[in-house]
């Protein structure tokens, strides 16, 4: 039996690669390791991520999931988990678990992913968002009004049911605002990044943003194009990216095609929720191709060795106060 604080610690990402390998082992083995595992997911996502909720006796109720899991009540408000090469997918019913937890109207729902881990959530009119690793979203219970709105604060792939008399907007930083009405496409608007992208899949989408003398502007954007805007300059870029690597990620895929090191290392960052440290600054004039679907960091790390210069080494993390462990680290020079 696996520590069951082995577990949520491969939950929250706070884990080795080693120990990452060996949860992901035990619960593939049986139906039961595997519900065990969901069980102790909901335990921690229920307390991490509803801000309504009231204090809860973590430790307690740690001690109550395998209760629970022998019982094996149905109804469970997940309907199923998957956890494979360190990406989780969630179908979340937030407005059955918010309905569950308080008794009066709640008017917004908030679901968070921990690094390393994705999330796809089911919005109010249908739409689908795929949430990714360190990632925040924020949408009413009901759309109500003129529009459909949600706040997004990271990464996430959106697919839009259409509806003309109610125009989907998505709001990121304080100068960007992305307007559809059906469409698939992908939003990168992390807190840390000085620059918030958009690729267009399908469909049609309009940028609303402030340009440099602080005016409001828009573009309306092309299946298969990327704009990158930059919050310092009030400025935007347009690329033809490589569209398959831009949304891999939802499916736990990485997928380089002549992609720099720094992008690279973006992605493995976000996957492997691990922090890289550059000690040769010339290493950032390689570039790289290939598709990793299950592969672990050290196979991938392997890869961009053997197709540069490139040589690495793996920090595992230390443990801090309350045995919390800092994110592994790589260093490559």
């Amino acid at each position: 039996m696996v520590d069951e604080a082995l577990i949520l610690r491969y939950f929250t990402g706070e884990i080795t690669a080693e120990e990452r390998s060996y949860v992901e082992k035990w619960i593939s083995e049986s139906e039961q390791n595997r519900k065990l595992a969901k069980d102790i997911y909901y335990l921690y996502f229920a307390v991490d991520t509803l801000y309504t909720m009231k204090s809860v006796d973590s430790k307690q109720a740690l001690k109550n999931v395998k209760k629970r899991a022998a019982k094996r009540k149905t109804g469970t408000i997940f309907t199923w988990i998957q956890r494979a090469a360190a990406i989780l997918f969630i179908p979340l019913l937030l407005s059955t678990v918010f309905s569950k937890l308080k008794k009066e109207p709640i008017e917004y729902m908030e679901i968070r992913t921990t690094p390393g881990m994705v999330a796809s959530v089911n919005l109010p009119d249908g739409s689908v968002v795929w949430l990714n690793s360190d990632s925040y979203l924020r949408h009413p219970v009901k759309f109500t009004g003129k529009t459909r709105e949600v706040n997004l604060i990271g990464e996430a792939y959106f697919k839009v049911n259409r509806n003309e008399k109610l125009p989907f907007f998505v709001n990121t930083k304080e100068n960007l605002r992305v307007e559809v009405l059906g469409t698939e496409f992908n939003v990168d608007a992390y807190d840390d990044n000085q620059y918030v992208s958009t690729t267009l899949l399908s469909g049609s989408v309009k940028l609303n943003y402030k340009g440099s003398n602080n005016q409001e502007k828009n573009i309306v954007m092309q299946p298969g194009q990327k704009i990158y805007y930059d919050e310092l300059s009030k400025t935007i870029a347009v690329s033809q990216p490589f569209l398959p690597s831009e949304v891999a990620w939802k499916e736990g895929k990485i997928i380089l095609r002549n992609t720099s090191l720094e992008e690279t290392l973006k992605m493995l960052s976000k996957r492997f929720n691990v922090s890289f440290v550059l000690k040769n600054k010339a290493l950032k004039d390689n570039y790289f191709t290939g598709t990793f679907d299950k592969q672990q960091l050290p196979r991938i790390l392997e890869h961009l060795r053997i197709s540069s210069n490139i040589r690495y080494r793996i920090i595992d993390p230390k443990s801090g106060d309350e045995g919390l462990k800092e994110r592994s680290k790589v260093e490559l020079y």
